[in-house]
């Protein structure tokens, strides 16, 4: 099975700007008209990201099945085209703070406010793109840990067709010993970093250990000491968690992270309620644990529940709003490590 992240990019550069400007040009409307020949093509060409679709729609309703099953497979795919016109919105500043509903904006504010930084546990399910419209207007310090190589160029696109820099991010296969130390700073000043608890980490190549080591080698003989969180962030560990009726693969990295920096934990979500030219969207931010008592002792056993507290959660989450969970491959086997799949080349482009 192939690992998520690695699973290429679809789609030419120039398709690609062609539907951003569509989106900033003319409109809601004329963007899904563009939009709904290319997903057409996705649904029944992409076989990896259809059968996923499939796999997951029949675990939530055992009895879809034919007719029903590709259609609600299908409206699974819009509301994904739904969510790219959402992004590039949020990345133009079009999202009013008045579309966002729920208290999740206020609480995030005064938490912001209060100084009780922390790490936000996130999972790609909604639309978190809106959420960079809070923090830019309430200038609350975010960052985000993601993945991004898989989705380099829509995201270079994003940023050249909007002419707005993209919120704070760090690849996480990337974070350097010092990277960790800065995370636990940002955290101590109140500062938040936001990463996404729902899927395994890349693996690292003979390259990325190298340049680790090489990294850990150059501070350690600079004085500084090596930060642990660096390795718990990018680490392939997993754990199985019971997750819609059956175990899958969860990151350990954000929960072992959260362990050593000692921090407030929360969850935030951002769920996409009214459709239309102007929707709306419920932002929920809420605490989620307190690592600060967590004792070395006691930090596997501490990880071990509250991976499986989220898994909960975000099941939870899901079944109220199953369409709008974007994982488009095969969820409960992800690989941690990559091996060669024939088809791999044929899942849509995901956000990370």
């Amino acid at each position: 099975m192939t690992h998520w992240a690695r699973l290429s990019e679809t789609g030419s550069t120039t398709g690609m700007r062609l539907m951003v400007t569509i989106r900033r040009r003319l409109g809601a409307w004329p963007f899904r008209i563009a939009l709904f020949p290319v997903l057409v093509w996705y649904f029944l060409l992409r076989g990896v990201a259809r059968r996923a679709s499939f796999d997951f729609l029949k675990r939530l309703e055992p009895e879809l099945g034919g007719v029903r099953l590709w259609a609600r497979s299908f409206a699974h795919f819009m509301q994904f085209g739904e969510a790219i016109m959402d992004k590039v919105s949020a990345w133009s500043g079009e999202i009013p703070l008045s579309s966002l509903t729920g208290t999740g904006p206020e609480d995030l504010r005064d938490a912001a406010l209060r100084g009780e930084g922390g790490i936000i546990l996130v999972a790609h399910h909604g639309n978190l793109d809106v959420i960079n419209a809070i923090g830019e207007r309430h200038d609350i310090d975010l960052c985000a840990l993601v993945h991004t190589r898989h989705a380099e160029k829509f995201n270079q696109l994003l940023e050249q067709a909007t002419g707005r820099k993209p919120p704070q991010m760090i690849e996480v296969s990337e974070i350097t010993p010092a990277t960790a130390m800065a995370l636990g700073d940002r955290v101590n000043r109140g500062g938040f970093v936001v990463i996404a608890a729902d899927r395994v980490p890349i693996p690292p190549t003979a390259d990325d250990a190298k340049a680790d080591t090489n990294s850990v080698e150059a501070n350690t003989a600079e004085g500084s000491r090596p930060a642990s969180p660096a390795s718990a962030a990018a680490s392939p560990r997993v754990l199985h968690c019971d997750f819609i009726d059956q175990p899958a693969p969860f990151p350990q990295g954000p929960f072992m992270l959260a362990a050593l920096l000692r921090c407030h934990v929360y969850t935030l979500s951002c769920i996409r309620e009214q459709g239309g030219a102007h929707p709306r969207f419920r932002v929920d931010f809420a605490p989620f644990d307190d690592s600060r008592a967590v004792k070395r002792s006691g930090r596997e056993a501490w990880i071990q529940q509250a991976m499986q507290r989220h898994a909960r959660h975000l099941e939870a989450r899901v079944k109220r709003h199953p369409l709008q969970w974007f994982n488009f491959f095969d969820f409960w086997h992800q690989a941690p490590d990559s091996t060669s799949n024939p088809d791999s080349a044929s899942a849509p482009k995901q956000d990370a």
